[in-house]
Protein backbone atom coordinates (compact mmCIF):
# COMPACT_ATOMS: atom_id res chain seq x y z
CA UNK A 1 0.00 0.00 0.00
CA UNK A 2 1.32 3.41 -0.53
CA UNK A 3 0.41 6.68 1.03
CA UNK A 4 -0.34 9.92 -0.25
CA UNK A 5 2.75 12.06 0.72
CA UNK A 6 6.37 10.59 0.35
CA UNK A 7 8.13 9.94 3.07
CA UNK A 8 11.25 11.84 4.82
CA UNK A 9 13.73 8.80 6.42
CA UNK A 10 15.00 10.18 9.41
CA UNK A 11 17.72 8.17 9.73
CA UNK A 12 19.82 6.77 6.44
CA UNK A 13 23.31 6.30 6.06
CA UNK A 14 25.69 6.49 3.53
CA UNK A 15 28.43 4.00 2.89
CA UNK A 16 32.12 5.11 2.66
CA UNK A 17 34.06 4.38 -0.18
CA UNK A 18 36.96 2.48 0.49
CA UNK A 19 39.59 4.38 0.16
CA UNK A 20 38.00 7.91 1.42
CA UNK A 21 39.97 8.65 4.61
CA UNK A 22 43.34 7.50 2.62
CA UNK A 23 42.22 10.31 -0.05
CA UNK A 24 41.11 13.01 2.86
CA UNK A 25 43.13 12.30 5.90
CA UNK A 26 45.66 14.87 7.38
CA UNK A 27 48.71 13.51 5.27
CA UNK A 28 50.33 13.12 8.93
CA UNK A 29 48.13 10.40 9.68
CA UNK A 30 48.00 8.49 6.18
CA UNK A 31 49.84 5.12 7.83
CA UNK A 32 47.08 4.78 10.09
CA UNK A 33 44.11 5.89 7.91
CA UNK A 34 40.85 3.85 8.41
CA UNK A 35 39.83 1.62 5.14
CA UNK A 36 38.85 -1.18 3.59
CA UNK A 37 41.14 -4.47 3.15
CA UNK A 38 40.26 -7.39 1.35
CA UNK A 39 40.47 -10.52 3.82
CA UNK A 40 40.34 -14.12 2.81
CA UNK A 41 36.24 -14.71 3.78
CA UNK A 42 35.11 -11.13 3.30
CA UNK A 43 35.92 -7.54 3.13
CA UNK A 44 36.18 -5.21 5.79
CA UNK A 45 36.32 -1.44 7.09
CA UNK A 46 39.28 -1.38 9.64
CA UNK A 47 40.77 1.35 11.87
CA UNK A 48 43.92 0.17 14.14
CA UNK A 49 43.15 2.76 16.71
CA UNK A 50 39.37 1.75 17.20
CA UNK A 51 38.47 -0.15 19.84
CA UNK A 52 36.02 -2.83 17.53
CA UNK A 53 38.82 -1.83 15.05
CA UNK A 54 36.79 -4.07 12.98
CA UNK A 55 33.19 -3.78 10.71
CA UNK A 56 32.35 -6.38 8.69
CA UNK A 57 31.06 -5.18 5.04
CA UNK A 58 28.23 -7.43 4.98
CA UNK A 59 26.03 -4.87 7.53
CA UNK A 60 26.33 -2.66 4.55
CA UNK A 61 26.10 -4.60 1.43
CA UNK A 62 22.93 -6.94 2.06
CA UNK A 63 19.79 -4.57 2.19
CA UNK A 64 17.65 -6.69 0.14
CA UNK A 65 19.39 -9.96 1.62
CA UNK A 66 16.90 -10.75 4.44
CA UNK A 67 17.52 -14.24 5.29
CA UNK A 68 17.80 -14.86 8.78
CA UNK A 69 20.73 -16.64 8.26
CA UNK A 70 23.35 -14.38 6.27
CA UNK A 71 26.61 -14.15 7.02
CA UNK A 72 27.85 -10.43 7.54
CA UNK A 73 31.32 -11.04 7.34
CA UNK A 74 31.35 -12.87 4.12
CA UNK A 75 30.46 -10.13 2.11
CA UNK A 76 32.58 -7.89 -0.65
CA UNK A 77 32.60 -4.32 -1.11
CA UNK A 78 31.41 -5.23 -4.89
CA UNK A 79 28.25 -6.67 -3.41
CA UNK A 80 27.56 -2.65 -2.05
CA UNK A 81 24.97 -0.80 -3.09
CA UNK A 82 25.89 2.01 -5.53
CA UNK A 83 23.46 4.46 -4.12
CA UNK A 84 25.30 4.19 -0.85
CA UNK A 85 28.23 6.20 -1.93
CA UNK A 86 26.94 7.28 -5.23
CA UNK A 87 24.35 10.25 -5.06
CA UNK A 88 23.29 9.78 -8.41
CA UNK A 89 22.35 6.02 -8.14
CA UNK A 90 21.20 7.03 -4.16
CA UNK A 91 18.16 9.11 -5.70
CA UNK A 92 16.85 5.97 -8.29
CA UNK A 93 17.04 3.94 -4.97
CA UNK A 94 14.80 6.68 -3.07
CA UNK A 95 12.44 7.21 -5.62
CA UNK A 96 11.77 3.63 -5.59
CA UNK A 97 11.00 3.15 -1.90
CA UNK A 98 8.73 6.16 -2.08
CA UNK A 99 11.61 8.59 -0.07
CA UNK A 100 11.78 11.94 -1.04
CA UNK A 101 14.93 13.17 1.31
CA UNK A 102 17.04 11.63 3.89
CA UNK A 103 18.97 12.63 6.88
CA UNK A 104 22.47 11.00 6.38
CA UNK A 105 24.35 9.06 9.01
CA UNK A 106 27.91 7.60 8.35
CA UNK A 107 28.51 3.87 8.61
CA UNK A 108 32.06 2.78 8.65
CA UNK A 109 32.60 5.90 11.24
CA UNK A 110 30.46 4.55 13.70
CA UNK A 111 33.61 2.89 14.96
CA UNK A 112 35.24 6.06 15.04
CA UNK A 113 33.97 7.23 18.69
CA UNK A 114 35.82 5.12 20.29
CA UNK A 115 39.14 6.36 19.14
CA UNK A 116 41.60 7.43 22.17
CA UNK A 117 43.71 9.92 20.29
CA UNK A 118 41.98 13.30 20.05
CA UNK A 119 43.91 14.63 17.09
CA UNK A 120 43.29 11.65 15.41
CA UNK A 121 39.93 11.29 15.53
CA UNK A 122 39.64 14.49 14.73
CA UNK A 123 41.20 14.28 11.21
CA UNK A 124 38.39 11.41 10.51
CA UNK A 125 35.99 13.17 11.45
CA UNK A 126 36.71 16.29 9.62
CA UNK A 127 37.45 14.16 6.36
CA UNK A 128 34.12 12.21 7.17
CA UNK A 129 32.02 15.83 6.49
CA UNK A 130 33.92 17.32 4.11
CA UNK A 131 33.08 13.96 2.01
CA UNK A 132 29.78 14.23 2.99
CA UNK A 133 28.82 18.05 2.71
CA UNK A 134 30.19 16.80 -1.00
CA UNK A 135 27.61 13.96 -1.09
CA UNK A 136 24.53 15.74 -0.49
CA UNK A 137 25.61 19.27 -2.80
CA UNK A 138 24.43 17.09 -5.72
CA UNK A 139 20.36 17.00 -4.37
CA UNK A 140 20.73 19.52 -2.12
CA UNK A 141 17.13 19.84 -1.79
CA UNK A 142 16.85 15.92 -1.00
CA UNK A 143 20.21 14.57 0.77
CA UNK A 144 20.92 16.37 4.09
CA UNK A 145 23.94 15.26 6.72
CA UNK A 146 24.83 14.87 10.09
CA UNK A 147 28.23 16.20 10.37
CA UNK A 148 30.46 13.53 12.92
CA UNK A 149 31.47 15.78 15.99
CA UNK A 150 34.35 15.00 19.45
CA UNK A 151 32.97 15.90 22.50
CA UNK A 152 36.25 17.48 23.67
CA UNK A 153 38.39 19.11 23.28
CA UNK A 154 35.11 21.50 23.57
CA UNK A 155 36.50 24.46 22.03
CA UNK A 156 37.47 21.81 18.66
CA UNK A 157 34.05 20.39 18.98
CA UNK A 158 32.40 23.98 18.73
CA UNK A 159 34.29 25.17 15.62
CA UNK A 160 33.54 21.85 13.68
CA UNK A 161 30.12 22.54 14.49
CA UNK A 162 30.19 25.84 13.31
CA UNK A 163 31.97 24.93 10.19
CA UNK A 164 29.77 21.49 9.35
CA UNK A 165 26.42 24.03 9.68
CA UNK A 166 28.01 26.83 7.19
CA UNK A 167 28.77 23.73 4.90
CA UNK A 168 25.18 22.44 4.81
CA UNK A 169 25.29 19.65 7.38
CA UNK A 170 22.38 19.76 10.01
CA UNK A 171 23.13 17.58 12.70
CA UNK A 172 25.48 17.19 14.99
CA UNK A 173 26.58 13.49 16.36
CA UNK A 174 27.88 13.16 19.09
CA UNK A 175 29.43 9.93 21.24
CA UNK A 176 26.03 8.70 22.69
CA UNK A 177 27.68 8.50 26.00
CA UNK A 178 30.49 9.44 28.12
CA UNK A 179 32.43 7.73 31.43
CA UNK A 180 30.23 7.60 34.08
CA UNK A 181 31.78 10.77 36.19
CA UNK A 182 31.83 12.66 32.83
CA UNK A 183 28.09 11.75 31.62
CA UNK A 184 26.09 14.65 29.48
CA UNK A 185 24.44 15.79 32.58
CA UNK A 186 27.45 17.58 33.78
CA UNK A 187 27.86 21.38 32.82
CA UNK A 188 31.07 20.91 31.15
CA UNK A 189 29.30 20.19 28.03
CA UNK A 190 27.21 22.99 27.77
CA UNK A 191 29.32 24.58 24.91
CA UNK A 192 28.03 22.12 23.00
CA UNK A 193 24.70 22.73 23.59
CA UNK A 194 24.76 26.32 23.68
CA UNK A 195 26.31 25.49 19.68
CA UNK A 196 23.21 23.41 19.17
CA UNK A 197 21.17 25.86 20.16
CA UNK A 198 22.81 28.80 18.27
CA UNK A 199 23.34 26.94 14.58
CA UNK A 200 19.74 25.23 15.00
CA UNK A 201 21.87 21.65 14.63
CA UNK A 202 19.89 18.92 16.78
CA UNK A 203 22.00 16.36 18.87
CA UNK A 204 22.30 13.33 17.31
CA UNK A 205 22.61 10.16 19.66
CA UNK A 206 23.11 7.29 17.15
CA UNK A 207 23.26 3.76 18.39
CA UNK A 208 26.56 2.14 18.24
CA UNK A 209 28.01 5.99 17.52
CA UNK A 210 30.12 5.22 21.76
CA UNK A 211 33.44 5.62 23.00
CA UNK A 212 32.24 2.41 24.53
CA UNK A 213 31.22 -0.71 23.06
CA UNK A 214 27.55 -1.04 23.95
CA UNK A 215 28.02 -5.02 24.03
CA UNK A 216 27.77 -6.11 27.49
CA UNK A 217 26.63 -9.83 27.71
CA UNK A 218 28.70 -11.01 24.81
CA UNK A 219 25.58 -12.78 23.46
CA UNK A 220 24.95 -10.68 21.00
CA UNK A 221 21.06 -11.15 20.27
CA UNK A 222 20.86 -9.51 23.79
CA UNK A 223 22.93 -6.63 23.24
CA UNK A 224 21.91 -5.96 20.43
CA UNK A 225 18.23 -6.28 21.48
CA UNK A 226 19.12 -3.59 23.98
CA UNK A 227 21.46 -1.57 22.00
CA UNK A 228 19.56 1.83 22.94
CA UNK A 229 20.00 1.55 27.06
CA UNK A 230 23.34 3.94 26.48
CA UNK A 231 21.16 6.56 24.78
CA UNK A 232 18.37 5.70 27.11
CA UNK A 233 20.67 6.62 30.41
CA UNK A 234 22.09 9.91 28.77
CA UNK A 235 18.69 11.27 27.78
CA UNK A 236 17.23 10.61 31.59
CA UNK A 237 20.10 11.88 33.19
CA UNK A 238 20.30 15.21 30.74
CA UNK A 239 16.88 15.98 31.97
CA UNK A 240 16.82 15.06 35.59
CA UNK A 241 20.10 17.16 35.91
CA UNK A 242 18.49 20.11 34.39
CA UNK A 243 20.14 20.63 31.04
CA UNK A 244 17.17 21.29 29.16
CA UNK A 245 16.31 24.29 31.78
CA UNK A 246 19.58 25.65 30.69
CA UNK A 247 19.70 25.21 27.42
CA UNK A 248 15.44 25.93 26.10
CA UNK A 249 16.28 25.64 22.96
CA UNK A 250 18.11 22.41 22.73
CA UNK A 251 17.02 19.55 20.60
CA UNK A 252 18.36 16.21 20.98
CA UNK A 253 17.14 13.04 18.77
CA UNK A 254 17.96 9.01 19.25
CA UNK A 255 18.65 7.86 16.35
CA UNK A 256 18.23 3.77 15.23
CA UNK A 257 17.40 3.01 18.86
CA UNK A 258 13.58 2.35 17.95
CA UNK A 259 11.35 4.44 20.59
CA UNK A 260 9.05 1.80 22.49
CA UNK A 261 10.95 2.40 25.33
CA UNK A 262 10.13 5.56 26.01
CA UNK A 263 6.79 5.36 26.91
CA UNK A 264 7.15 3.17 30.14
CA UNK A 265 10.47 5.39 30.61
CA UNK A 266 8.79 8.57 30.79
CA UNK A 267 5.38 7.33 33.11
CA UNK A 268 8.55 5.55 35.41
CA UNK A 269 10.79 9.14 35.60
CA UNK A 270 7.78 11.23 36.35
CA UNK A 271 6.93 9.06 39.23
CA UNK A 272 10.35 8.72 40.55
CA UNK A 273 10.52 12.63 39.72
CA UNK A 274 6.96 13.43 42.55
CA UNK A 275 8.30 10.94 44.95
CA UNK A 276 11.77 10.14 45.07
CA UNK A 277 13.94 13.22 45.09
CA UNK A 278 14.31 13.27 48.86
CA UNK A 279 15.31 9.45 49.47
CA UNK A 280 17.33 9.26 46.55
CA UNK A 281 19.91 12.17 48.14
CA UNK A 282 19.58 14.07 44.81
CA UNK A 283 18.32 17.50 44.26
CA UNK A 284 16.64 17.21 40.81
CA UNK A 285 18.66 20.21 38.46
CA UNK A 286 15.15 20.77 36.91
CA UNK A 287 13.93 24.38 37.67
CA UNK A 288 11.18 25.16 35.31
CA UNK A 289 8.43 23.71 37.13
CA UNK A 290 8.23 21.02 34.27
CA UNK A 291 7.73 17.05 34.32
CA UNK A 292 10.06 14.87 33.12
CA UNK A 293 7.70 13.64 30.27
CA UNK A 294 7.16 17.09 29.42
CA UNK A 295 10.98 17.98 29.25
CA UNK A 296 10.99 14.82 26.65
CA UNK A 297 7.94 16.04 24.34
CA UNK A 298 9.74 19.55 23.90
CA UNK A 299 12.92 18.47 23.63
CA UNK A 300 13.78 14.80 22.57
CA UNK A 301 12.89 12.60 19.06
CA UNK A 302 13.12 9.38 18.05
CA UNK A 303 13.74 7.63 15.33
CA UNK A 304 12.75 3.98 14.48
CA UNK A 305 12.63 1.15 11.64
CA UNK A 306 9.83 -1.47 12.56
CA UNK A 307 8.77 -0.39 16.02
CA UNK A 308 4.75 -0.78 15.84
CA UNK A 309 4.63 -0.97 19.78
CA UNK A 310 6.25 2.99 19.20
CA UNK A 311 3.20 4.09 17.01
CA UNK A 312 0.92 2.36 19.00
CA UNK A 313 1.57 3.98 22.19
CA UNK A 314 2.49 7.51 20.11
CA UNK A 315 0.53 9.53 22.34
CA UNK A 316 2.33 8.88 25.23
CA UNK A 317 5.70 8.95 23.80
CA UNK A 318 4.25 12.13 21.64
CA UNK A 319 3.23 12.22 17.93
CA UNK A 320 5.67 14.90 17.56
CA UNK A 321 8.13 13.15 18.79
CA UNK A 322 8.38 9.96 16.65
CA UNK A 323 10.25 10.25 13.31
CA UNK A 324 10.59 7.09 11.08
CA UNK A 325 13.85 6.23 9.04
CA UNK A 326 14.85 3.45 6.43
CA UNK A 327 18.30 2.93 7.75
CA UNK A 328 19.00 2.48 3.76
CA UNK A 329 21.34 0.87 2.82
CA UNK A 330 21.91 -1.61 5.53
CA UNK A 331 21.07 -5.34 6.35
CA UNK A 332 18.15 -4.59 8.40
CA UNK A 333 16.63 -1.59 6.72
CA UNK A 334 13.18 -1.41 5.53
CA UNK A 335 14.43 -0.53 1.70
CA UNK A 336 13.09 -1.10 -0.94
CA UNK A 337 9.49 -2.33 1.12
CA UNK A 338 8.95 0.63 3.09
CA UNK A 339 5.45 1.68 2.20
CA UNK A 340 5.04 -2.21 2.76
CA UNK A 341 6.13 -1.41 6.29
CA UNK A 342 5.06 1.46 7.29
CA UNK A 343 1.50 0.47 6.29
CA UNK A 344 1.57 -2.05 8.90
CA UNK A 345 2.51 0.22 11.37
CA UNK A 346 -0.14 2.45 10.76
CA UNK A 347 -3.37 0.68 10.21
CA UNK A 348 -6.12 2.47 11.88
CA UNK A 349 -3.55 5.43 12.86
CA UNK A 350 -4.91 8.51 11.80
CA UNK A 351 -3.57 10.64 8.54
CA UNK A 352 -2.27 13.56 10.03
CA UNK A 353 -0.82 11.35 12.48
CA UNK A 354 1.54 9.30 10.05
CA UNK A 355 2.03 12.55 8.08
CA UNK A 356 4.32 13.83 10.85
CA UNK A 357 5.38 10.60 11.72
CA UNK A 358 6.79 9.87 8.25
CA UNK A 359 7.68 13.17 7.07
CA UNK A 360 6.96 16.37 8.84
CA UNK A 361 7.92 16.08 12.27
CA UNK A 362 11.89 15.55 10.32
CA UNK A 363 11.14 18.26 8.14
CA UNK A 364 10.03 21.13 10.85
CA UNK A 365 13.26 19.60 13.24
CA UNK A 366 15.74 20.22 10.65
CA UNK A 367 14.16 23.07 9.06
CA UNK A 368 14.59 20.97 5.93
CA UNK A 369 13.46 23.09 2.50
CA UNK A 370 10.54 21.00 1.94
CA UNK A 371 6.83 21.66 1.53
CA UNK A 372 5.79 19.69 5.37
Amino acid sequence: MSHSFKYVSADSHVVEPPDLWLKRIDRRYLDRAPRVVREKTGDAFVCADADQRRMGIGTSATAEKKSKDIALDNERWENVLPGSYDPFARIKDMDRDGVEAELLYTTFGLILFAIEDQDFQFACFQAFNDWLANFCTSFPNRLFGAAMIPTEPLERAVREMERCAKAGLKAAMISISQDADRGYNHPLYDPIWSASEDLAMPISLHVAASKKNFTLTNIMLADFSLAYTLTMYSIAAMIFSGVFDRHSGLKVVSVENDAAWAAGMLERMDYRFERDQGWAGYSSGINSGRSPSRIFHEHIYCTFMRDRTAVFNRNIIGVRNLMWGSDYPHFDSTWPHSAEVLSGHFEGVAEEDQLRIARRNAIELYNLPLVS
